[in-house]
């Protein structure tokens, strides 16, 4: 029973520096997107209704690198104003180990990992997307930028696309071509359209001209080709920066790039799908840091504690930022560079917790 009071007493006194810095963090980001886009806000006359929307629409992506700053801060402040009173020596001095003592801080690390890694995988790469159509929506544009001289070379089956133009809202390219050839590259045919429309499941080419010699030039009005399966999801994928695909989109999109033989293409993908899983436990890596720092910063009291964790999350910040760079550049494998900050310092935290207990 001791023990279960002493559970909600840690958890309680954990609640409200979690809560400020979760705000402060929050409003931090608020405050500085909004002073850089409130010039545009002003001149698109946007309402605070749509304002509003707009930042609800992209917190989930901030939100993926806030959670772990929310909760190492959360618990150095909060060991330090226990230590502070001397609350921690009267709980080590009772035989409570640094491991129980831990124990709530852990709970509530893995929860914060899994509701990071549903934003991140689930909201944060669409969060981009949507909150630029919004802010083309205030500016009075379609919601979607339409996309000029587009190219999509389909490895696989042997095809290329170009488009002087392509709407995605409308599912039409204007000034098409698409090129077949064989497996050693030798020109096959090539099929120009002013228009292409997707409807009823399949490409609708208008004013064609079909190139394929030796035979002459054949122009047709309206015509499909059943061997063309590309759909415009696929083809837009082609299109999409690697942190607006979903985890399942990076996964696909990397094989793709494989049996394509674009190999060379494929780190960038693979290190943001691995990230995807990395990234929410890095909640739970600062608990493993901040437990037993917290107890040696604790009696210098809670600014200690702040200093101590912005310097960690700059410090977290750099080595991450490295081991991306090395990772998109493949000068380290996709997985190591995605997780390389996590193990650092989770092998850290795990010799101080080892010395503290």
């Amino acid at each position: 029973m001791r023990l279960r009071i002493l559970d909600k007493y840690l958890l309680r006194e954990f609640a409200w520096p979690l809560m400020y810095s979760f705000d402060a963090f929050l409003l931090l980001f608020i405050v500085h997107d909004l002073l850089e886009n409130l010039g545009d806000f002003l001149r698109q006359r946007a309402e605070i209704g749509m304002i509003l929307r707009y930042y609800l629409v992209m917190l989930p992506e901030p939100l993926v690198f806030i959670l772990p700053l929310t909760v190492l801060l959360g618990v150095l402040f909060c060991l330090s104003m226990l230590g502070r009173h001397n609350e921690l020596l009267a709980m080590r001095t009772s035989g409570i180990s640094v491991w129980r003592l831990g124990l709530p801080f852990f709970v509530v690390g893995l929860m914060a990992s899994a509701v990071s890694f549903g934003l991140g995988d689930k909201f944060a790469p669409q969060s981009r997307e949507r909150a630029l159509a919004l802010q083309r929506q205030m500016s009075g544009l379609p919601a979607k930028e339409k996309l000029r001289n587009f190219f999509f070379s389909n490895q696989q089956e042997y095809r290329d696309w170009y488009a002087r133009e392509f709407a995605p809202e409308e599912n039409v390219m204007d000034n098409v071509a698409f090129y077949l050839r064989d497996r050693d590259g030798k020109p096959l045919m090539d099929v120009f359209a002013r228009r292409a429309v997707w409807t009823a499941e399949r490409w609708q080419f208008e004013d064609v001209r079909i190139v394929h010699p030796p035979a002459p030039d054949a122009f047709v009005a309206t015509t499909n080709f059943p061997f063309i399966t590309e759909t415009p999801k696929r083809l837009l994928l082609e299109s999409k920066h690697h942190q607006e695909m979903t985890t399942t989109e990076l996964r696909r999109f990397a094989r793709a790039l494989r049996n394509a033989g674009r190999a060379s293409q494929q780190p960038r993908y693979l290190v943001e799908m691995h990230g995807r899983y990395a990234m929410p436990l890095t909640c739970l890596v600062v608990v493993v840091l901040g437990v037993p720092l917290g107890m040696q910063v604790s009696r210098r009291g809670p600014m200690m504690g702040v200093g101590m964790a912005l310097v960690l999350v700059v410090t977290f910040f750099i080595v991450m930022r490295l081991s991306l760079q090395f990772g998109y550049s493949g000068r380290l494998p996709p997985v190591v560079a995605a997780w390389l900050p996590n193990v650092i310092f989770g092998a850290v935290g795990a010799a101080l917790f080892w010395r503290a207990r």
